[in-house]
């Protein structure tokens, strides 16, 4: 009889331990909510841009990967206040340094003429600290600089980041 009280009391320490470590985990996890905009280009009427995935930095644990629900954007016309939302991601609350924005692909209509354009770079870098709350939802949005970003004589898009809001 006392060795079974003495398992059960080792068994409701390892699972109380769990439920503490799983709730230390998850109870200290945030959301950042990414959208995109832009400033628009002359003689452009859409660019069509193919987001895959985004990486966060932070100095307490270096680069994490996080995968987007791959989305075609017509990112033409976006401004701050009528942003297109890319999608939310859960991560731990802390301070953050960087981002990657990967881009799979940009398609451009130029003077009515679809164009694909070849990429100089996968992902937009930005180095831009913010911080993530637990239990809240962080906006972000980052406005692409279509003057910096095409070249529309040697049809190559380079994608960079001009505003930042969150």
């Amino acid at each position: 009889m006392k060795k079974s009280v003495i398992i059960a009391i080792v068994a409701v320490i390892i699972i109380a331990g769990a439920g503490i470590a799983v709730f230390e985990y998850y109870g200290n996890m945030g959301t950042l909510s990414i959208s995109v905009a832009d400033l628009p280009a002359s003689n452009v009427s859409a660019v069509y841009i193919s987001f895959s995935s985004i990486s966060i930095h932070s100095n307490s644990s270096g680069w994490t990967n996080y995968s987007l629900p791959t989305r075609v954007v017509n990112i033409y016309g976006l401004t701050l206040n009528n942003s297109s939302f890319l999608g939310n991601i859960t991560i731990p609350s802390g301070k953050y340094t960087m981002i990657r924005v990967y881009v799979t692909s940009v398609n451009v209509v130029v003077g009515g003429v679809n164009e694909t354009f070849k990429l100089a770079s996968k992902a937009a870098f930005l180095n831009h600290p913010f911080s993530i709350a637990p239990h809240s939802t962080t906006g972000f949005t980052m406005e692409f600089d279509l003057h910096q970003c095409l070249n529309l004589s040697a049809k190559i898009f380079t994608p960079y980041i001009g505003i930042v809001t969150s």
